[in-house]
């Protein structure tokens, strides 16, 4: 993950704020990951759609190497 794009998700989950839809994010129902650098998120489906592309690059990794073996 690039730096900015660290030091912005950091600033929105110190503000409460989905960096996907911009929703404030009710106290104690924030999703993520678990890492602070990664942001927070105000469901698992804005989660997902902020991180689609690496996660089916993920998704993709793991097919291809379950048919490889």
């Amino acid at each position: 993950m690039a730096q900015s794009e660290e030091k912005y998700l950091l600033e929105l989950r110190h503000k409460n704020v989905c960096p996907n839809c911009g929703k404030d994010i009710p106290e104690g129902t924030r999703v993520g990951s678990g890492k602070k650098s990664e942001g927070g998120f105000c469901t698992l489906d804005c989660y997902t759609e902020y991180h689609r592309l690496e996660l089916a690059q993920r998704v993709s990794d793991i097919f291809r190497r379950h048919r490889e073996s």
